[in-house]
């Protein structure tokens, strides 16, 4: 049934759904059920707000709402729409979520927190959304994009990601000992933001409830420990 034979009380009213599809008759026949009714239509100025944030993270300008309010076509939302994806914002905000699980900072985060330029990676990302890059080639490149063939200078780029560690500058801090901390530090961001695991427990012990063993964890340990690089850097 479409969504004005189950709820015939709402035609013409502002409750009405709209342009119902399958989804929504579904859903408002539940809601029937249950005596429950949908909330209202959002009004467009409202519709464009929630939107523009969602999207972009900014709020709309008031051109763009009166650019949008006086579309009165049946795809002035779709238009919207293609318009918020299509914003070099929205690389951005959809960047920020990325950044912040890949431990992305501008500065080394420990002791003396000195610069740290990782901002061509920070940009790479942004780009890479806007590009709409599937998500497959976004992984493997930021994992081990200079290990794929005939890697360009973007593939390389985006292994920064592996570099979004603390840096240690604290005088008398051992080299292996921080060297390794890196090492760990990217088996356990690893987990995180591609595998959705939490891997830290399995760097001391084993879990018989968890999914990766402490064996294993080790095992992703050795993929990742083959940087030539200092655990501690001299300032």
């Amino acid at each position: 049934k479409t969504a004005y034979e189950l709820m015939p009380s709402l035609v013409g009213s502002e409750m009405c759904i709209r342009d119902s599809n399958e989804i929504d008759r579904f859903v408002l026949a539940r809601l029937t059920s249950n005596g429950l009714q949908p909330q209202r239509q959002a009004r467009k100025e409202r519709l464009i707000r929630r939107a523009s944030i969602d999207l972009t993270g900014l709020p709309p300008t008031p051109g763009e709402v009166d650019a949008f309010l006086a579309d009165k076509s049946p795809q002035a939302y779709s238009r919207l729409l293609d318009r918020l994806l299509t914003s070099p914002r929205f690389g951005e905000r959809m960047a920020a979520w990325w950044l912040d699980g890949a431990r992305y900072g501008d500065s080394h985060g420990y002791d003396n927190d000195l610069e740290n330029s990782q901002w061509p990676w920070r940009n790479w990302v942004i780009e890479s959304f806007n590009a709409n890059k599937p998500f497959d080639q976004f992984t493997i490149e930021q994992l081990a994009g200079d290990l794929l063939p005939d890697a360009n200078e973007e593939q390389v780029l985006a292994t920064g990601f592996n570099r979004n560690h603390r840096i240690q500058t604290e005088g008398g801090a051992i080299d292996e000992e921080w060297r390794t901390e890196y090492v760990i530090d990217r088996v356990e961001t690893m987990g995180a933001v591609v595998m959705g695991l939490t891997l830290s427990c399995a760097r001391c012990h084993d879990h018989i409830y968890a999914p990766v063993s402490q064996k294993e964890f080790y095992q992703l340990f050795a993929l990742f420990n083959n940087h030539d690089e200092k655990g501690f850097i001299n300032t």
